[in-house]
């Protein structure tokens, strides 16, 4: 029942954000959201869990990016493109000169969601995502464990297919962070970044996780996604510095 309402809530939302209603989209949009988490709270079956959760976390994804590109606030009908005050969620600029596609940012993205939503074997876990400019990432980096990836051909390894999605999630428990390409190819997991941290400023309170990721975007033309242990927060880091925020 509930995931129905949530089908029939995001007919609604799409069919706002098609008329150019993104205010009525943005808030139906996270009603279906609720209605897909609610349903997954109650769900006895695994599969049909992990499903909801994802179109959850979907939706959600959804919502955060017509507030960035529209405001979060405003009559419905006269709802107005707000001029973007930061990078945060202008993806086209956060990406520009990376070769990362937005599709492959948005998986990357839909993945860390879920990650810090589900944890892993009932505890929070906290990983890296380091796309685009991979020859250069893994030339300033060195394997900590086998490489799980290797010998796969590219479309067995394409971060934007759902098939991996649950490989993603198991080796994300491994220390390191993922290579990918801008295209999507996974190229490594548990990779340890080489360079030295001191490089960059990072704000105080964040870990070596962070301090790494943002070291190697200072030094390659690549995006970091950091998935935070503590508090779930996903940090998107861009020529060393923080670009954005995503707070749980």
């Amino acid at each position: 029942m509930l995931s129905n309402e949530g089908k029939n809530l995001v007919k609604r939302a799409e069919g706002a954000q098609e008329a150019g209603d993104y205010s009525l989209a943005i808030e139906l949009y996270k009603k279906a959201e609720k209605k897909f988490r609610e349903a997954s709270e109650i769900s006895t079956d695994s599969y049909e869990i992990n499903r909801l959760r994802y179109l959850a976390n979907d939706y959600k994804l959804k919502a955060l990016q017509l507030e960035n590109e529209y405001g979060a606030s405003g009559t419905e009908s006269q709802l107005q493109p707000k001029k973007k005050e930061t990078p945060a969620f202008d993806i086209s600029g956060l990406l520009n000169g990376t070769g990362v596609s937005e599709q492959v940012f948005e998986a990357v993205i839909k993945i860390a969601m879920e990650i810090r939503s589900e944890g892993r074997e009932g505890r929070a876990i906290g990983t890296a995502f380091i796309m685009g400019d991979a020859a250069n990432v893994m030339a300033k980096s060195k394997q900590l464990i086998l490489n799980p990836f290797q010998g796969y051909k590219k479309e067995e390894r394409n971060i934007t297919d759902p098939e991996i999605r649950d490989n993603i999630k198991e080796f994300a428990q491994l220390d390191g962070v993922f290579v990918i390409c801008g295209d999507g190819a996974v190229e490594a997991a548990g990779r340890y970044i080489t360079m030295d941290t001191g490089l960059v400023k990072i704000p105080r309170g964040l870990g070596t996780r962070h301090s790494s990721v943002a070291a190697i975007t200072s030094a390659t033309k690549s995006i970091g996604i950091v998935v935070s242990q503590s508090g779930g927060v996903i940090r998107i880091f861009r020529d060393g510095k923080m670009a954005a925020t995503l707070k749980p």
